[in-house]
């Protein structure tokens, strides 16, 4: 018996069966699922080449894939497209506040702190270049609403002080003295939740661009990602209709170049009429796109686990497989049988699953050297019996 598990012998660089979306994006593979990838280009294609602000649910079971989704798809170079006509296409994800006290304002501080507040007053900073005082303000303004967080976002953007840029800072993510109001020249704090998804906007506007030209070329593209939606059942219905209005004016000040991605997992993900419960029907009305993740088809969760094994990040350069399918270390029939009675077939339970029975096989010293041995039908059905036998036992 041996504990080791050397992933070489297996003709693997590392285990492929993440249970968790890895921190580096860039790790991300994309496996199978080539109806549902399909459907994503086709909403990016509409996003690079168009105005229009789009928002798309994303729906399914918890383990269906919509995280692994949001990490791929937020690498530009993974959009695969046919034509682009802005300039960039900006991605950043943000989860659901999980403290139902206070969600607007947790969502409002998470979401400057996934850009940064550095990254935002480069972000202003290179919005207002070039640009007369009177431009900015008349554009921003039309975003957010108000002259004093227009004028805000003037003094971000233009200067250069490093006392009064910290002042900002902290006017912007928690508030300011009456002192420190009177050294920026503004009036009042951010302090409603309308003004926060409005301060939210106004970053937005600045990362697409302010040139009042619509043509695509002018402007860049940015997608927002909101993971793990269905948090808003937990929530008093005070506070989540605080969120689902807030996005809802968020929504209504970008009308062009931005994406909004919902995504919501639900036991039942077809129960539509309890994801409107929960969203409210002003923010249902206004999405354009909807996207569903099914459970995979057996032959679907084969293809998936062939792609992912085979993927350049996982499967070690010029391996010669030689007699070895392309499923190794399992044999195909026998992957079958592993993922026959599954339930539910997403991605995240297919990798539990064909982790586990690895990891049974390391422990069986299957694989003590490089493509000897290989997980058959015999082995999955004895990896099955220990199973049903540890199940028995510690339910007794």
């Amino acid at each position: 018996m041996t504990t080791q598990r050397n992933w070489a012998n297996l003709f693997l660089k590392s285990d492929p069966f993440d249970l968790t979306p890895p921190t580096d994006p860039g790790q991300v593979v994309w496996a199978g699922m080539i109806e549902l990838k399909q459907r994503f280009g086709e909403i990016f294609e509409v996003a690079a080449s168009s105005a229009a602000t789009q928002i798309v649910l994303n729906r399914g079971a918890w383990g269906g894939g919509k995280t692994h989704a949001s990490l791929y798809f937020g690498i530009e170079e993974n959009l695969s497209l046919t034509s682009k006509y802005v300039e960039r296409i900006y991605s950043k994800r943000v989860h659901l506040p999980q403290e139902p006290g206070k969600a607007s304002e947790d969502f409002y501080t998470d979401l400057l702190d996934t850009f940064g507040m550095s990254r935002v007053q480069k972000i202003v900073q290179d919005a207002v270049a070039n640009k007369s005082k009177d431009e900015v303000l008349d554009s921003l303004q039309k975003v957010v609403g108000s002259e004093e967080i227009a004028h805000a976002f003037w003094l971000l953007g233009t200067e250069n002080a490093d006392e009064k840029q910290a002042l900002l800072r902290a006017y912007f993510l928690e508030g300011s003295t009456r002192t420190e109001l009177r050294k920026l020249g503004i009036a009042r704090n951010i302090s409603k939740s309308q003004d926060r998804f409005r301060v939210l906007a106004g970053v937005l506007q600045c990362l697409i661009g302010l040139d009042p030209n619509l043509s695509p070329s002018k402007h860049s593209r940015v997608c927002l990602w909101i993971d793990e939606m269905e948090d808003l059942i937990y929530f008093p219905s005070g506070q989540f209709r605080i969120l689902t209005q807030g996005l809802r004016d968020m929504i209504d000040r970008l009308p062009n170049f931005f994406t909004l991605f919902l995504n919501i997992s639900l036991a039942e993900p077809e129960e539509y009429d309890e994801i409107e419960t929960i969203f409210g029907k002003a923010l249902i009305d206004r999405i354009s796109d909807g996207i569903y993740f099914p459970e995979l088809e057996l032959e679907e969760g084969v293809q998936y686990v062939k792609a992912l094994i085979n993927d350049p990040k996982y499967r070690i350069p010029d391996t010669q497989l030689n007699e070895l399918p392309q499923t190794y270390p399992f044999e195909e029939e026998a992957l079958r049988m592993l993922l026959d009675d599954l339930k539910p077939r997403t991605p995240r339970s297919i990798n539990k699953r064909c982790r586990n029975a690895i990891n049974a096989a390391f422990r069986d010293a299957l694989f003590a050297q490089p493509g000897v041995g290989i997980i058959d039908s015999k082995v999955v059905k004895a990896i099955e019996k220990r199973e049903l036998d540890r199940e028995i036992a510690e339910r007794f």
